[in-house]
């Protein structure tokens, strides 16, 4: 995050608030007044170098990442408006879902596929969704009506939600990306502290509109610093949970709950179903709490069926909350809740719902969109307060290079992302 270019060369635009010594130690401290030592560079003014080195030079990547982010917060709803077959024919409240008959047609509908899971979507607006592997290699999502769980449709993996993500997560190239990514974290999390060393008061700044009459260098120095302060808080959390993601990619991974040794042996989607109402009771009895919101079938979670949702818990994800059904004795394999876990599982499962910011419905993905988008303004006018620094500074050489040198790594990143989405797509499809 980047508040505001250099102030060199700014000519009439006013000076930030600086933490400073004193004029007359610096003028004691002064070559001319016999001292041999180097003139010490002031607290504030390096703060500022340092958020200008940070911040400035990476604001075209942080830009992409936030924009993309942003609107991945609202993924699901556009498919849902691209998608007819995504739309529930009959809306029933999330916890009505018929996951008994569900699962009946799922079996008779793909009984040869590879199932993985079975989950409602955001809300009751939202088909309850089959995401299968079949039998020629490709994979297919099925949508059933919540309500009696006939088959209303289906369609490929490939959606606008999809394909974002793998933009925002991986950048679309695999792992160098998502380590580019969440390295982004740390540098976003360098700008938002070295903004609030340089700046005096800044809590001040809040309502300092931005001054047009000035010049639009100035204009764009008032609005980044007013954009960034806005979007501050949300900004230290999306930085915080990032470079969490970054330490579990890189070995610091919560511990999973203790779960039974599971046979992993075939059990068909027919016979499946048919043990399924017996397991669905049983994980009722066991847990009464649990809302379910996700069913692993038999295959992907051993021979048993895994159901996992809500049932109280703040900022954890569904999987958190889980029972274990055996298949065939429909008895209890295991269970846990986000509850019990130790500190680090509960930090790891709170790191989604912060991040992407469903942790409370429709208004906290409503906030977190807005949030986004502030925070994508921000990254983008720290680079045209940047450029027009750079405008101003040197030579036409000293411009070309500090230019190609500021858009050297963006440059880069696009061009991979765009050589590789074509096979993105069709992985994804």
């Amino acid at each position: 995050m980047q508040w505001i270019g250099s102030a060199k060369g700014l000519g009439n635009v006013p000076t930030p608030e600086i933490n400073t010594a004193s004029a007359a130690s610096d003028e004691r401290r002064s070559p001319a007044n016999g001292n041999r030592k180097r003139p010490r560079v002031r607290r504030g003014k390096l703060w500022f170098r340092i958020h200008s080195l940070v911040g400035l030079n990476l604001s075209l990547l942080i830009g992409l990442i936030c924009l993309t982010g942003t609107l991945a917060v609202f993924a699901s709803e556009v498919d849902w408006l691209m998608t007819p077959s995504i739309r529930a024919a009959q809306p029933v409240a999330l916890d009505d879902t018929n996951w008994q008959a569900i699962a009946a047609s799922l079996a008779e509908h793909a009984p040869d596929d590879a199932i993985d899971t079975i989950e409602t979507g955001p809300s009751s607006a939202f088909a309850p969704a089959a995401y299968t592997g079949m039998p020629d290699g490709g994979r297919r999502v099925i949508r059933f009506d919540p309500a009696t769980g006939v088959v209303q449709g289906e369609h490929s993996t490939l959606g606008f939600k999809s394909l974002l993500r793998a933009i925002h997560s991986h950048l679309l190239i695999g792992g160098p990306g998502l380590t580019i990514v969440t390295l982004t974290a740390f540098f976003l999390l360098a700008s938002l502290v070295t903004a609030l060393f340089a700046y005096r008061r800044w809590w001040r700044g809040f309502f300092r509109w931005p001054q047009r009459h000035r010049g639009a260098r100035v204009f764009w120095g008032d609005f980044h610093r007013l954009a960034g302060l806005w979007s501050l808080v949300f900004g230290f959390v999306v930085a915080l949970t990032g470079i969490w993601y970054f330490a579990e990619q890189n070995g610091v991974r919560a511990p999973a709950p203790d779960r039974p040794a599971l046979s992993a042996a075939k059990v068909g989607n027919v016979e499946a179903a048919a043990y399924f109402p017996k397991a669905l009771a049983a994980a009722h009895a066991a847990y009464p709490d649990l809302a379910i919101r996700r069913i692993d079938w038999p295959g992907r979670a051993g021979e048993v069926f895994a159901f996992y949702g809500q049932e109280g818990t703040v900022l954890v994800r569904p999987r958190a909350n889980a029972a274990a059904v055996d298949v065939r004795s429909g008895d209890i394999a295991f269970t846990h809740s986000g509850s019990d876990a130790g500190v680090h599982r509960r930090i790891s499962e709170a790191a989604d719902p912060l991040h992407m910011g469903y942790f409370a419905g429709f208004w906290s993905k409503l906030l977190w969109f807005l949030s986004g988008a502030l925070l994508t303004i921000v990254a983008v006018s720290g680079a045209i307060v940047y450029a027009k620094r750079l405008a101003g500074e040197g030579d036409g050489h000293v411009r070309l290079r500090n230019l190609a040198i500021t858009l050297a790594l963006p440059l880069m990143t696009i061009g991979a992302m765009v050589a590789l989405l074509p096979g993105t797509i069709a992985a994804l499809g």
